[in-house]
């Protein structure tokens, strides 16, 4: 059988999507006031118009706001606009999703129990899926004692559930100074927060050091290792799991064309792989969608699930959730793309 022809029933997970706040919003926003939400297939068309495939493409990710952020303030819209990611990611057919959230979102006062309400109204109609959130920690030669101070912010989120960090530094395209990071690193690691970073998107630059911060078990992207062997060995070797986003890598032009994306390589150099969509509403992408076109790299329907099982294994959530997820996978649990009746 081909994976196209039984994508539906494979159960999946996405380890990196960002948490998209005013494009979530606005769709919200949109259909509450009767009009028509932000175009972003006319957005990428003339980013693309404008713009080669590559780095610049990629900087200009978030130079739209659709709506002000401050317009979902109150606490109803907050947990909607998560549930409404959450939905998405359950009715293509998610039963793990970790959603990364930048600025002061995860300081906000009781962040994590509004989360859980999200999570709570979607489980309600798909019970199999789960979420976690993380923390997005930018470094880039900001005030220390700011940074320090939304460190301490998120170590506390930690003690009320938050799951972990991303990392993202510049320069993103040559090798940066690691050493800040390595800082905190340690503290977010002691706190028990799983640790992610941003690396290897655009060229090598970055891989080995993202692969050796303290705690770091996941690379979001990170493709370019497969370019090296000493970077597979070193990925390998440390046990790194990277999230792969296909769609995101094809749009922005990080590789030639997506025939030639190195998902095919990578699994074959034994580096733990998952998908991801990224920035799903922004890019006009599901996990249905990335699986699909893992599928059409040549993935098989055992490997696809492979992905999935690598997700769960590497998520940052407990123990018990990882353990009953894996039980599920194993007994070959119902698709949970179709609500509860």
């Amino acid at each position: 059988m081909k994976a196209s022809d039984s994508l539906a029933s494979v159960p999946k997970a996405d380890l990196h999507v960002h948490q998209e706040a005013t494009r979530y919003l606005d769709l919200i926003l949109a259909e509450r006031e009767g009009r028509e939400p932000y175009d972003w297939a006319a957005w990428r068309r003339r980013l693309a118009a404008e713009l080669p495939p590559g780095k610049e493409r990629l900087q200009r990710i978030g130079s739209v706001q659709p709506v002000p952020l401050e317009r979902g303030d109150d606490d109803e819209l907050f947990v909607a606009r998560f549930a409404a990611l959450m939905r998405d990611h359950a009715a293509a057919g998610a039963w793990y999703v970790e959603i990364r959230c930048g600025g002061e979102v995860v300081t906000r006062d009781g962040f994590m129990s509004l989360f859980r309400q999200a999570e709570q109204q979607v489980r309600a109609d798909y019970p199999r899926l789960r979420a976690e959130a993380l923390a997005i920690v930018i470094h880039a030669g900001q005030d220390p004692d700011r940074v320090d101070a939304f460190a301490d912010g998120c170590i506390r989120a930690a003690g009320e559930g938050l799951a972990g960090i991303d990392f993202l530094y510049a320069p993103y395209d040559t090798e940066a100074d690691w050493t800040p990071m390595y800082r905190l690193a340690e503290r977010f690691a002691e706190a028990g927060l799983g640790i992610t970073a941003h690396a290897g998107e655009v060229s090598t630059a970055n891989i080995a050091a993202a692969a050796r911060m303290p705690g770091l078990t996941r690379i979001g992207h990170g493709i370019h290792a497969a370019a090296d062997p000493a970077l597979l060995h070193l990925l390998v070797d440390r046990g790194v799991t990277l999230e792969c986003a296909l769609t995101c890598n094809d749009y922005f032009g990080v590789l030639p064309d997506l025939e030639q994306h190195p998902l095919p390589r990578l699994v074959e150099a034994g580096v733990a792989v998952t998908l991801a969509t990224d920035n799903p509403v922004q890019l006009s992408t599901t996990i249905e969608q990335e699986y699909a076109m893992a599928a059409g790299l040549g993935m098989s329907v055992e490997q696809l699930a492979d992905f999935t099982r690598n997700a769960i294994r590497a998520a940052f959530t407990s123990d018990e959730r990882k353990s009953a997820m894996l039980g599920e996978l194993a007994g070959g649990g119902a698709d949970c793309s179709s609500p509860v009746s």
